[in-house]
């Protein structure tokens, strides 16, 4: 495929694409991105390329295939959140929970926070002080979904490993 073919199969596909997907995923700067996604991956697979049949039809299952995988993580993402929040609630309203370990506990999460790189702590602050989803996070920063997903992944990492370190749960 030549780069002028692809820039006139993007041209008449991305933006029928984008509001195909921006149904599914209920938001345009996570549909845009999961597009040029899906055309960067044709862009770079391009040697290897075999469609047989409609060209449209093969975009809009690469496309559908991209929001159906971005919602799977966005879904244990979610789940692993409410996981995290119930448990932390469970062990803070326990009879055996004491306030040292609690201070304990938010002196070492204040401590990693101040550790991470500043794009990471931002990233986390808006995630989880001021409870925005990653979407908006990457919306209002300019970068991009991957890069949100990745400080948060990160980040959780540490924590957990500063707290199983700290045996800071029971």
């Amino acid at each position: 495929m030549t780069a002028d073919a692809f820039q006139l199969l993007f041209e008449h596909n991305a933006e029928p694409l984008t509001h195909y997907v921006e149904r599914m995923v209920r938001s345009s700067h996570v549909a845009a991105e999961l597009v040029q996604d899906v055309f960067l991956r044709l862009w770079r697979g391009r040697a290897e390329l075999d469609i047989r049949g409609d060209v449209r039809g093969y975009l809009r299952r690469m496309a559908r295939n991209r929001a159906l995988d971005w919602l799977r993580r966005e879904q244990l993402q979610r789940e692993w959140e409410r996981t995290a929040e119930f448990e932390v609630r469970a062990w803070s309203d326990s009879a055996t929970a004491d306030h040292e370990r609690f201070a304990l506990l938010s002196r070492v999460l204040g401590e990693l926070l101040a550790a991470m790189p500043e794009r990471r702590r931002c990233v986390c602050e808006m995630r989880w002080r001021e409870g925005l989803g990653p979407s908006v996070i990457a919306e209002r920063l300019g970068l991009s979904l991957k890069t949100v997903e990745t400080h948060i992944t990160r980040a959780l990492k540490d924590v957990r490993a500063a707290v199983a370190e700290r045996q800071l749960v029971a």
